[in-house]
């Protein structure tokens, strides 16, 4: 009898121990990808409507947190006139030449390089915006790109403060945080899980 229950004891704390093995085991699995997610992604939450139809406002996005910017790419970068990160598109790196021409139509076209920009991803033509202030770029006025350095804009170009005004202007590479990886479906499930996971900003 003595011994039937030594065995079933010891049965019992096997068990225990194969559970707590695997809980273990579970714990550190969870504990290995949040810090693998959190060191190349990060989670930002869009305010304004600046980079419409691109992205909305309230909508969450994961960036990219190791990366090189180029042309064309969206990033989140800390601003401190602002006092806040901004979200804007990439048009011009280090070295790029950049002008806003004027059509004669009462709108600017992007040229970098000396050479027109499609750009299918905006919400509208950009209007001539000569009479807004602070400006850093003006237009029909060619600006070369400082190094580490970045010039940036709005896709909403006409709602956007961006490196055309000086309270933006060319964007130091140090200062931003990453660069859009994907749009967070507007789930709450999903948003929830995402936010457990990867915190935000």
């Amino acid at each position: 009898m003595n011994s039937k229950l030594t065995q079933h004891l010891l049965g019992r704390e096997y068990n225990s121990n194969i559970i707590f093995l695997i809980l273990a085991l579970f714990m550190y699995a969870v504990l290995a990808t949040l810090v693998i997610v959190h060191s190349l992604f990060s989670l930002c939450l869009v305010s304004g409507n600046s980079m419409n139809p691109t992205l909305q406002d309230g909508q969450y996005v994961t960036l990219y947190n190791n990366f090189t910017a180029e042309r064309g790419d969206v990033i989140v970068f800390e601003s401190e006139v602002r006092n806040e990160p901004l979200i804007k598109r990439v048009v011009a790196t280090a070295g790029d030449t950049v002008e806003l021409r004027r059509t004669g139509d009462g709108y600017v076209d992007l040229y970098v390089n000396g050479e027109y920009v499609r750009e299918d991803y905006i919400k509208e033509r950009m209007r001539d915006y000569s009479d807004s202030v602070p400006l850093m770029l003006y237009p029909d006025v060619v600006v070369t790109v400082p190094e580490g350095h970045l010039f940036v804009l709005g896709d909403n170009r006409n709602n956007s403060t961006d490196s055309r005004y000086s309270t933006v202007g060319f964007v130091d590479e140090d200062s931003v945080l990453g660069e859009l990886a994907a749009i967070v479906p507007p789930d709450n499930i999903t948003e929830f899980f995402v936010r457990l996971f990867m915190g935000g900003f």
